[in-house]
Parts: structure tokens; C-alpha cells; sequence
């Protein structure tokens, strides 16, 4: 049977509903740029929704999604705002409780996320978010169970296997971790954060030369996300490049939620200049935040060494 006339009426009905209702243009428009990862340009997109339509719950949550890395405030308003409007607002509860997990207030990012994923479990992102959630509440198997279905629903989302590859180093499973991590790289070549967190792994196995590498690339393709500015700091602290590793690490905990290997980057470097008591503080909040307990027994066997207990 021949399906282009059909085709053709599709695209037709597209453009007509589009051009009947522009703020939806815009939203759709932002959509596509969102996933895309070009944010900029996304949130301009559904800001001009928004100027057109400035109630529209779609917009709203759509422009809080790509609001959350530049400014968490602003856009948690946004989606506060699109699910007072509308309750059931998949894309406001699913990047909510993102905002909510990186402002630490985890178990109402759980409600979140697990709303979005009851209003549609079809949708692997919602799944992602929850395993987020859940990784950080220490809720390890179950956040890996999370990621398999979302990669069961999408085979080829970077940032899944990235997010599993986080979890599975959580749970001791370092050979599926790296599998992982890989993965979601030949998936997307430009996917910064994967760089970041094969990065951190590097380090830890001592191979920095190839750590700093992936570290560079993290940093140039997301500089706004901090885990690339912890791997480079350690990396540099491993170097000598005191300085250049001290700014990295403000710059990560600048930018990021609490995050061990910021705090444990920037201890690391305290302990270098001799500042005894801002090492103690920095590694104390490390020790708060171990992914995993050999990093929590590295942490104290490090304070015990240069009498910080």
C-alpha cells in the first residue's frame, strides 16, 4: 500500500494546527531543542510561548526545564506554576523533582517522580529522573532497575546508561559501570557528562593522562556541570597544578549540588598548602556525601593519616 498520501495529509494537519495555534509552535519548537540539548535556544523558544500565551502550562514546564541549570529558582517557579495549572503535568513534576534532587530535597523529589512516572511510564526520561531520585537516596537496586526500563523503552538514551553506570559504580559493579559509561558515549559523542564520570573513574584507577583527557572534553562540551571540574582537579592536584586545581574545585562546587569529589578534590588541595582545619571541613563534607564505602573508608584513612579526626 502506498503511504505517501497519507504522509502527506499528516505533515498537512502539522502545519495547520501549528499555524492555527503559534504558542504551540513555539512549544513544540522548544521541545525539539530541549532534546537536543540546545537549551539557549530552547528556553527562547518557549518564552516566546509564553509571550504569546503566558498561562500555558506546556510552556511554563517547558521553560522551568531548560531554566534548572542556570538558575534553579526561576525555574522552579516556572513549574511550580505549570502544575498549579496543570496537576498533571508530566514534564512539570519529571524536571521538578530534578530541581528538587540538585537543591538536596530529595523526598519530595521522589513524589515528583514518581507522579510522572504514573501519568506516563511510557516515557524513558521520567524513569531516568526517578532513578536518579532514588540513586541518591541510597535506593541503589531499585534506581538501577529504573534505568533498565528506560533503556528497555530507549536503547539508544545516552544519558540512561550514563546514570546506570553511576548507580552500578554505587553497587561494587565496576566492569558494568564501564561498560556503561562507554556506551552512552558512542551514543553521543557529545555528551559531556559521560566524559565527566568516566573521568572520575580513570582517576581512581591512577590512569590520569586519559582522566584529564575525558575531563577537558567534559568541561568544553558542559561547562556548567561540575563533575568535569572535579576530575580536572584532581587530575591537576595529582600534577602539582595547585592552583589551577583549586579553581577547578570552587568552580564544582560552585556550580553543582553537594558533590563528594568537589569536596574531596578541594580537601585533597587544602591538604597540599598545609591548611589543616579548611582540609578537615572539605573532607568532612566528603565523608558526608561517599557514593560508596570503600570512598567513605578512603576518606577517613586519609584524615587519620594527617591527624584530621
Amino acid at each position: 500500500m502506498d503511504r505517501t498520501p497519507l504522509a502527506i495529509l499528516a505533515i498537512a494537519l502539522v502545519t495547520l494546527v501549528s499555524c492555527s495555534n503559534p504558542a504551540q509552535a513555539e512549544i513544540d519548537r522548544g521541545d525539539g531543542l530541549l532534546t537536543a540539548n540546545r537549551v539557549d535556544e530552547a528556553y527562547a523558544a518557549y518564552d516566546a510561548a509564553l509571550g504569546l500565551d503566558p498561562e500555558n502550562p506546556a510552556a511554563l514546564a517547558g521553560r522551568g526545564c531548560a531554566r534548572n541549570l542556570a538558575d534553579r529558582e526561576l525555574g522552579l517557579a516556572d513549574l511550580d506554576r505549570a502544575i498549579e495549572l496543570d496537576p498533571e503535568n508530566f514534564n512539570g513534576h519529571r524536571c521538578r523533582a530534578e530541581t528538587l534532587r540538585a537543591n538536596g530535597d530529595l523526598e519530595a523529589a521522589l513524589i515528583d517522580a514518581t507522579k510522572a512516572v504514573e501519568l506516563d511510564a511510557s516515557v524513558a526520561s521520567g524513569h531516568v529522573t526517578l532513578g536518579n531520585v532514588l540513586d541518591e537516596l541510597g535506593r541503589t537496586a531499585e534506581a538501577i532497575a529504573a534505568y533498565d526500563k528506560a533503556i528497555e523503552l530507549d536503547p539508544k538514551l545516552a544519558n540512561a546508561y550514563n546514570q546506570r553506570s553511576v548507580a552500578r559504580t554505587r553497587s561494587g559493579d565496576d566492569a558494568g559501570a564501564a561498560a556503561d559509561v562507554d556506551k552512552a558515549i558512542e551514543l553521543d559523542p557529545d555528551y559531556g557528562p559521560a566524559y565527566a564520570v568516566r573521568a572520575l573513574a580513570r582517576v581512581f584507577e591512577g590512569d590520569c593522562e586519559r582522566a584529564l583527557a575525558d575531563a577537558e572534553k567534559a568541561v568544553a562540551l558542559e561547562p556548567d556541570f561540575p563533575s568535569g571540574y572535579s576530575a580536572r582537579a584532581l587530575c591537576r592536584g595529582e600534577a602539582g597544578d595547585v592552583d589551577g586545581a583549586l579553581a577547578d574545585a570552587d568552580k564544582a562546587i560552585e556550580l553543582g549540588r553537594a558533590d563528594f569529589f568537589a569536596f574531596y578534590s578541594r580537601g585533597l588541595i587544602h591538604l597540599e598548602r598545609g591548611a589543616a582545619a579548611d582540609a578537615k571541613a572539605d573532607l568532612l563534607r566528603a565523608l558526608e556525601l561517599a557514593p560508596t564505602p570503600d570512598l567513605a573508608e578512603g576518606v577517613q584513612s586519609l584524615m587519620a593519616e594527617y591527624g584530621l579526626e
